[in-house]
């Protein structure tokens, strides 16, 4: 009896774990990863560079759409300062230039992020997506200053409804496109080696 009462209990929790699993919901972080640059290093780059990102956008959440009449907001990992601090880092590095802080350094970058968000409308039969980001590049020296801005768009369509995988595609496809025009960039390197002296 002990036993078919320990069999009973077993069995009725991993019938649970497995339903709770089916109803499980969808998670509301989108990850983006980006690739590394590919940019040959110049090793006569002689400027030290503080670099800074501000998120000037006007809501938290990269995209949001309705699920079952509830208004579902996504997130992004890691957080977009974050993400973009790291790129431009990267990107500037594999230039060439050097990474300091604000006090030692004789010229700064800053990049404000203005959009990065998937617009999503679902009707009966049918979803779109629209995505878009747009970033604003500052280099800041003595001798004067230079913006470059960085804008890319997607649009998907899909039959029914669009769930976090379509978005996490439509958006990270733009979100590459983005960080493809930061790395192919010329201009930036060439204002902080015009401005930083």
């Amino acid at each position: 009896m002990k036993f078919k009462m320990k069999s009973l209990t077993l069995g009725a929790v991993l019938l649970s774990g497995v339903l709770l699993t089916g109803c499980q919901s969808e998670p509301n972080t989108l990850t983006f990863t980006p690739a590394p640059p590919k940019a040959s290093m110049n090793v006569n780059q002689s400027a030290v560079v503080y670099v800074t990102t501000r998120d000037l956008r006007n809501t938290p959440e990269i995209s949001s759409y309705v699920k079952d009449g509830q208004l579902l907001k996504l997130s992004a990992s890691p957080e977009l300062t974050q993400l973009f601090q790291q790129i431009e880092q990267q990107d500037l590095v594999s230039k060439g230039f050097r990474i300091g802080m604000a006090n030692n350094s004789n010229a700064a970058v800053t990049v404000d992020i203005q959009q990065f968000y998937a617009k999503v409308n679902q009707g009966n039969l049918r979803y779109d997506i629209d995505s878009k980001i747009q970033l604003a590049i500052h280099v800041q020296g003595r001798r004067g200053q230079f913006t470059k801005n960085i804008n890319a768009g997607r649009t998907h369509s899909g039959a029914f409804f669009a769930r976090n995988s379509e978005i996490q595609k439509v958006l990270g496809e733009t979100f590459n496109e983005v960080v493809e025009s930061i790395y192919k960039d010329r201009e930036v390197a060439n204002a902080i080696n015009q401005y930083a002296n």
